[in-house]
């Protein structure tokens, strides 16, 4: 079988591309194997969504979900999934757009840091826009020690990217709401409640739920 590598979207997807096969390592496998080394959109894209409220201060929290947040990172990308990250505290932002590498994203989540409400909703919608025009798997992976400011419009939220194919996945810590985790889940098995100490492991372990590289569904 070929093999393909993949090079990230872009407005500048052009000058993007001309780099990409000007880089000796393309050069050189193209030479040794006498075929284009092809350039291409990944078909699997897995969104974290981190919880920087202040709660997540307590107890070493945040610094659990960095670590774990790599983790997972590196496990996803394994499974040949691009990982993107949003942050959410009062405000909810998009920080790392979903990359086939690790690099940035350890990078940007060291920048996370615990302060504020729990602006859960807006965090869901932003991962929603930014996977509505990705092809193949869709996922997000909400980390969260607590309740959202507005559990109704988190749950509506949820419920957008539902619509959109886009699979739920939900990890929080021992002081958050096992049912509302479940409920904001595509599926119970799909959520996971563990103890602060353990939320690092947990959220890597989480990588394991993501669909699989045989799956059907995924765009050829």
């Amino acid at each position: 079988m070929d093999k393909e590598k993949s090079i990230i979207d872009s407005p500048n997807k052009d000058r993007t591309l001309t780099r990409y096969q000007q880089k000796n390592w393309v050069k050189k496998l193209e030479a040794s194997s006498g075929k284009p080394v092809t350039a291409h959109r990944s078909s699997r894209n897995v969104y974290l969504l981190v919880d920087c409220s202040g709660s997540m201060a307590e107890g070493n929290k945040i610094e659990q979900a960095k670590k774990g947040a790599i983790g997972f990172a590196r496990e996803a990308l394994g499974m040949e999934y691009s990982v993107g990250l949003i942050q959410f505290a009062s405000d909810a932002e998009h920080l790392l757009e979903p990359r086939g590498e690790l690099g940035s994203l350890t990078i940007t989540v060291q920048t996370l840091s615990a302060g504020g409400s729990t602006n859960m909703a807006s965090a869901i919608r932003i991962a929603r826009d930014n996977l509505s025009d990705k092809v193949g798997k869709k996922v997000i992976c909400l980390v969260t020690d607590g309740m959202p400011d507005d559990k109704k419009a988190a749950l509506e939220a949820a419920n957008e990217l539902r619509i959109q194919g886009i699979e739920i996945m939900t990890i929080g810590t021992d002081d958050a709401d096992k049912e509302f985790l479940e409920e904001l889940a595509t599926r119970k098995e799909l959520s996971c409640k563990v103890v602060r100490e353990q939320l690092e492991n947990g959220i890597i372990s989480m990588a394991k739920m993501l669909p699989n590289k045989t799956d059907t569904n995924d765009a050829r």
